[in-house]
């Protein structure tokens, strides 16, 4: 049996932009619920892709940190008046 290395998530550089773009205008409860469909969603295409659960968390937790980083560095050059 072949092991399946997927391109890592935290690498998606337009999967990460189309999740902060949306996170950017939804808030609260209301991204929460987006954040938890959208990473079900992605989850589920993991297991079909054969992906076992600890490199499904290792994925969604770099994913995570992408996102969070993004989402910082935007508002950094809001708040700065650089974009």
């Amino acid at each position: 049996m072949a092991d399946l290395i997927p391109f890592p998530l935290h690498s998606r550089t337009r999967l990460i932009r189309s999740m902060v773009n949306d996170l950017k205008v939804v808030h609260g409860p209301a991204a929460n619920l987006f954040w938890r469909e959208r990473i079900a969603g992605i989850v589920a295409e993991l297991r079909r892709s054969g992906l076992g659960d600890d490199a499904i968390r290792t994925e969604i937790l770099g994913l995570q940190d992408a996102v969070q980083a993004e989402l910082q560095g935007s508002y950094m050059c809001q708040r700065d008046g650089t974009a």
